[in-house]
């Protein structure tokens, strides 16, 4: 059968191959933008440029996009509004980059700030800045690439600058705060509603930072009696000490933390912790050694785990009587006990960036009634500190400029002297200390460990071959029982079962060798056969079974089999031989 349609399954496989190889080929292969900075351009801002007769718009992380059907002879944009660059017009249309914001009239085009415009009528909320285009899949993207190396498709649009339309025929205000709007009965936030929320006292949360200054936050708001993290309505009542709270580090700051005082309460990216823990604390200032943030419960060490998007309990709490101080940046005594942070990385080889950690570390053999610092304010981004005759760096650089753990020994007394006697150091040069081991890891012991795995797109792959081989099975579990013989006989020839479908003219072979042969990963028996030819020459060997199956055969299966395939092979003239 199948070798009745060999030419169709042939046709398909160069096919799919040759489309595989072209869509991969050109979109790596793909054109530059047809752009370039010589005496055809103009500027008009950051954004918008004219070149060669044609208006292009900048969208970062994508290049320059042609914006199709503007008239540079009357496109403009918005003067001294460095918010605003992404809105460009002329005498048709107004566009968000190289989009048409459709039905808004450029001529009666008004700004009502936080990136929201209308023409009376009409009304739009544009974002600043680029981001993925949701509705482009990947593969939708190469195929375009494909497309538009081809000259069959334009650019793809795989970032653009996100705009949402207002209901129409209202009228609408910006509002204290980030991207925030109303009309006389509704707030919005990017465009959307933001439910329940009372349109004449929207505001922001005040954001707070360590050094006593105070912003308005952009991801949380209130209306005096509603919370919001950015356009959800939170599980809690507006209490005036509620505030975000500014997180310095490199990672940790990544996410948004709103703070209760009022309930000791932690909310990060709008999720809660335990209210029954409450009240919380965060573990320290600096957070430069730490790839989570922290928070101490009279019971527990927590950590929100932004792959999960839950609230994880790392251990329990370590501090004596839940008291500790803060004596370093992420170094902390309790109960004459020392303890630091330290921020670690794992990287597998094909598959990158597997997981972040944060480890609260006991320094061995150190009391903190013993331990002092022992250099002075000229030696920046860290201190040295002496324990009897031992002595410790306590670095403030941190894990973004490769200094992960905030404490290393320093095992010699040259490196102490040195540290003690330089004036400023520059970052490279605690580096270079720490690569020639003058800084080394301290004994110690793990109290604590906050994890947070990565690289789970990786695991689709794994998923698309787990699919795969269910597939194979479903299709040999149907088939279960089919004869697959190893040749058929047509015209005069032998045709082999293999994907070349190898012919060998009958008159033309001497003997056919066939021998079982054990399985020994699968267990059973399988065959085995081989053509000699009259010239000398010999075919590759074939495996075969005697019917589609699963499960292992057995040994006296496959000689039943194999003679009734010598009986065939002898109506035809041809001999076979048995050898095992």
């Amino acid at each position: 059968m199948m070798y009745k349609y060999r030419f169709v399954f042939y046709a398909f496989l160069i096919l799919m191959f040759g489309m595989s190889f072209s869509i991969i080929y050109l979109s790596l292969a793909g054109p530059e933008d047809d752009f370039g900075y010589d005496s055809k351009t103009t500027e008009l801002n950051g954004v918008f440029t004219v070149y060669d007769g044609k208006v292009y718009a900048m969208v970062p992380s994508n290049g320059n996009y042609e914006v199709e059907g503007a008239d540079p002879a009357t496109f403009k944009v918005l003067k001294d509004s460095y918010a605003d660059q992404q809105i460009g017009y002329d005498n048709r249309f107004v566009y968000a980059g190289n989009l048409i914001l459709k039905g808004l009239n450029p001529a009666k085009l008004t700004v009502l700030g936080n990136n929201y415009y209308t023409d009376g009528t009409v009304t739009y909320y544009c974002a600043r800045n680029s981001d993925n285009n949701p509705s482009l899949s990947g593969l939708g993207y190469i195929v375009q690439l494909a497309g538009q190396s081809l000259g069959l498709a334009g650019k793809p649009q795989n970032y653009w600058y996100p705009y949402v339309e207002l209901p129409k025929g209202q009228t609408y205000q910006s509002r204290p705060g980030f991207a925030t709007a109303a009309s006389a009965d509704k707030a919005f936030f990017k465009g959307v509603e933001l439910p329940g929320a009372d349109p004449r006292s929207i505001r922001p949360i005040p954001k707070k930072y360590w050094d006593g200054d105070v912003r308005e936050s952009d991801d949380y708001r209130t209306d005096g009696s509603k919370v919001y993290y950015k356009n959800d309505l939170m599980p809690l009542t507006y209490n005036p000490t509620l505030h975000e709270m500014n997180v310095e580090a490199d990672v940790p700051s990544r996410e948004a933390y709103l703070i209760d005082d009022k309930k000791g309460m932690v909310y990060v990216d709008g999720h809660a912790f335990k209210e029954d823990k409450a009240p919380y604390r965060l573990i320290g200032t600096s957070l430069k050694h730490a790839n989570q943030a922290l928070f101490i419960a009279k019971d527990g060490l927590y950590f929100y785990n932004n792959d999960s998007e839950k609230i994880e309990k790392a251990a329990d709490n370590p501090f004596h009587d839940n008291r500790y101080q803060e004596i370093a940046p992420d170094v902390f005594s309790s109960g004459n006990k020392i303890y630091y942070l330290l921020a670690s990385e794992h990287w597998g080889r094909k598959t990158g960036l597997q997981s972040r950690k944060t480890h609260l570390m006991m320094l061995d053999g150190v009391q903190a009634s013993g331990l002092k610092k022992i250099s002075g304010e000229n030696l920046r981004d860290g201190g040295v500190w002496q324990y009897g005759g031992r002595h410790f760096f306590f670095d403030d650089l941190g894990s973004s400029q490769l200094m992960p753990s905030a404490v290393y020994e320093i095992k010699d007394a040259a490196t102490v002297k040195s540290l003690l006697g330089s004036g400023e150091m520059r970052t490279d040069d605690f580096r270079n200390l720490e690569t020639a081991e003058k800084l080394s890891a301290p004994e110690s012991t793990e109290i604590a460990k906050a994890v947070t795995p990565y690289g789970s797109d990786w695991s689709n792959a794994y998923y698309l071959i787990f699919g795969g081989v269910a597939l194979a099975f479903l299709i040999a579990f149907l088939m279960r029982n089919v004869k697959a013989d190893p040749y058929l006989i047509k015209d005069g020839h032998l045709i082999v079962s293999n994907l070349l479908f190898t012919k060998y003219r009958i008159a033309d072979i001497d003997r056919i060798i066939f021998r079982t042969e054990k399985n020994y990963k699968g267990g059973g028996y399988g065959g085995r056969m081989q053509i000699l030819m009259k010239d000398g020459k010999r075919s590759r060997n074939l495996t075969f079974s005697t019917v589609v199956t699963l499960l292992p055969e057995s040994e006296q299966k496959v000689i039943a089999y194999i003679h009734a395939l010598q009986d065939q092979l002898k109506k035809e003239g041809i001999n076979s031989l048995l050898a095992n």
